[in-house]
C-alpha cells in the first residue's frame, strides 16, 4: 500500500497506511474522503491478492450498491436492483463477517425504500459536514483559544469567506487560468499539429499560442494529463472518456488539446474501465462540455491503463 502511487486528483484525498494496531482495533484512522479513497481503489491497490479473497464478493456487492446511490441522475428502474443487492450484501455480511455486523448494514437495506420516498440518497448525504467538521477541529485544536470557541470559529470562518469572495469579485469572469507561459517548438508531435491547425488554420505556434498548466471553469478544474468523461455512447451508456494533453489559448480564449481515448471494456475484477491511447487528437471547447464527473486518474496495471470512479451514469 506504501508503494501504490497516488494520482493527482487522489492524491489529496490519500489514505494513511493502514498498521498493525489498525487491524486488531477493528478501526482504520482516516478521515471520510479518505476511507472513499481507499476504497474505489482497492482492487487496484490489492491486485495481487484479491484473487485469493473469499470475502471479496462482499466488497463487489457494496460497490455496485454505491454505484447506484451516487449515480447522476437515479433512475426508478433500478430500485428493485437496488433492493436486491442490498438483501444480498447483508446476507454475504452474515456468511463472512457475522461478527462485523453494525447498524449501517441493516441500514442500506432501507436504501431503496427511503429512495423511493425521499428521492436520491446522493442528495442527503453528510460528506459536506464531514469536510467542515474536520476544518473547525482543526481551526479549534491549532489556534489554542477555548474561551467562547464558538464566537472565535464562526468569525474565523466568516473571514475565510469574506476572502474567498473578494478574490472571486476581483475576476472578470469565474474562469482563472494556472501556470501561464508560453509555447515551445517542443511541445507538440505532428498529429497535435495536425490538429491544431484544422481546427485554429495556418497560425504560428510561438507567437498565436499561450499554454497553462491549470483551466477552472464553472468549478470544473481542467488539468493537463487529467482525464475526463465528456459522453456516454450505445445503449449501454459507456463513457467516452479523454485526456487533457494540454491547454492552450488562441483569439482571447482557453481550448483544450484532448486525446480521444478508446474504452475498452469494463474489467469486473478491478471495477475499473480499461481504456487505450489512440493518437486522436482533437480540440474541445471547455465552455460547451457537460459535466458528468470530475478529474480522474489513470492507472497503469499489466502494462494497461484504467479509470475507476464510484458512479453510473445515464442520459436518461
Amino acid at each position: 500500500m506504501e508503494q501504490f502511487q497516488y494520482g493527482y486528483f487522489d492524491s489529496r484525498d490519500q489514505p494513511p497506511a493502514i498498521q498493525v494496531k489498525h487491524l486488531q482495533n477493528d478501526r482504520l484512522v482516516a478521515t471520510a474522503s479518505q476511507k472513499l479513497c481507499l476504497f474505489r481503489l482497492f482492487p487496484l491497490i490489492f491486485c495481487d491478492v484479491i484473487d485469493q479473497l473469499p470475502s471479496m464478493i462482499v466488497y463487489k456487492q457494496l460497490r455496485e450498491i454505491l454505484d447506484l446511490i451516487l449515480s447522476i441522475p437515479f433512475r426508478k428502474t433500478w430500485l428493485p436492483i437496488l433492493q436486491e443487492l442490498c438483501t444480498s450484501f447483508q446476507n454475504s455480511m452474515l456468511i463472512h463477517f457475522p461478527n462485523k455486523i453494525i447498524p449501517k448494514v441493516h441500514f442500506c437495506t432501507e436504501y431503496y425504500q427511503i429512495i423511493n420516498d425521499y428521492g436520491p440518497v446522493i442528495k442527503q448525504w453528510s460528506m459536506r459536514f464531514e469536510s467542515y467538521h474536520s476544518y473547525f477541529k482543526k481551526i479549534g485544536l491549532r489556534s489554542n483559544n477555548y474561551k467562547n470557541m464558538s464566537r472565535m470559529l464562526c468569525t474565523r470562518y466568516k473571514l475565510k469567506q469574506i476572502f474567498t469572495l473578494s478574490r472571486l469579485t476581483q475576476l472578470c469572469s469565474f474562469d482563472q487560468a494556472v501556470g501561464i507561459k508560453k509555447v515551445k517548438n517542443n511541445c507538440f508531435n505532428d498529429l497535435m499539429k495536425q490538429a491544431l491547425i484544422n481546427h485554429f488554420g495556418r497560425i504560428d505556434f510561438i507567437k498565436d499560442l499561450l499554454q497553462c498548466n491549470k483551466f477552472h471553469h464553472e468549478n470544473v478544474e481542467y488539468c493537463r494529463s487529467g482525464i475526463y468523461i465528456i459522453d456516454l455512447m450505445n445503449t449501454n451508456e459507456t463513457p467516452k472518456f479523454i485526456q487533457v494533453v494540454n491547454i492552450v489559448k488562441m483569439t482571447n480564449k482557453w481550448w483544450l488539446l484532448v486525446d480521444m481515448l478508446n474504452t475498452i471494456c469494463y474489467n469486473e475484477k478491478l471495477c475499473a474501465w480499461e481504456i487505450k491511447s489512440i493518437s486522436d487528437y482533437s480540440i474541445v471547447d471547455p465552455y460547451n462540455l457537460k459535466r458528468y464527473y470530475k478529474g480522474l486518474d489513470v492507472y497503469e496495471l499489466d502494462n494497461s491503463s484504467f479509470i475507476s470512479f464510484i458512479a453510473r451514469f445515464t442520459s436518461y
